[in-house]
């Protein structure tokens, strides 16, 4: 997708910077709650997935319709409008967050809106004034709390540790502590220059 502002000059649409940041972000934040719910509700393999999209709809559709924002939009301050410059209506972002998931394709593509944003005649602009988020850093701490919580439960679960189990345990609960503490210091680091 290129985006030039040529098209759509009344207004400032987002770059593909943002737009890639925003999608990284909402995808991953979409996608684990998406299989944290399939997992929780899994029957068949169909139904989680099915489970997972509407995990994933609900997501992007509700912090749209209340915030106009998604938590990536947040990190970029960006949000969605529709051509009038007024916040969508429901049935645009239905139509918005139903085609996105064909979207993907509108990498591809020179036109300045992403499909999803065509088929429910919606734009991402960019809007300084507006208020940020940082939420990487709290996205990586997050992946790597996770990874280490589930090891830790994983060793710690054991009704019998060998000893090098045990040292392993000990060095990832110590790894946990160690990412916790850096972690919210390089956050409020970040919070302070902003």
């Amino acid at each position: 997708m290129k985006i030039n502002n040529k098209k759509y000059k009344n207004l400032t649409l987002a770059n593909e910077e943002e737009r890639g940041e925003n999608l990284i972000i909402d995808f991953v934040i979409s996608s684990v709650l998406g299989l944290v719910i399939a997992f929780l509700t899994f029957q068949n393999f169909t139904l989680a997935f099915i489970f997972y999209l509407f995990t994933r709809f609900i997501y992007y559709f509700l912090f749209e319709s209340l915030f106009g924002r998604t938590p990536g939009k947040y990190q970029t301050q960006t949000k969605t409008l529709n051509q009038i410059g007024k916040k969508p209506t429901l049935f645009q972002l239905i139509i918005r967050n139903l085609s996105r998931f064909i979207s993907i394709l509108s990498g591809v593509s020179d036109n300045e809106r992403a499909i999803h944003d065509n088929l429910s005649n919606t734009f991402v602009i960019k809007d300084t004034e507006l208020k940020k988020i940082e939420l990487k850093l709290p996205l990586i701490l997050v992946f790597y709390l996770s990874i280490n919580g589930y090891f830790i439960f994983y060793f710690g679960t054991k009704i019998e540790l060998e000893t090098i189990d045990f040292i392993f345990l000990i060095a990832l609960i110590i790894l946990f502590i160690y990412n916790l503490i850096t972690g919210i210091k390089r956050i409020k680091t970040t919070a302070k220059k902003v």
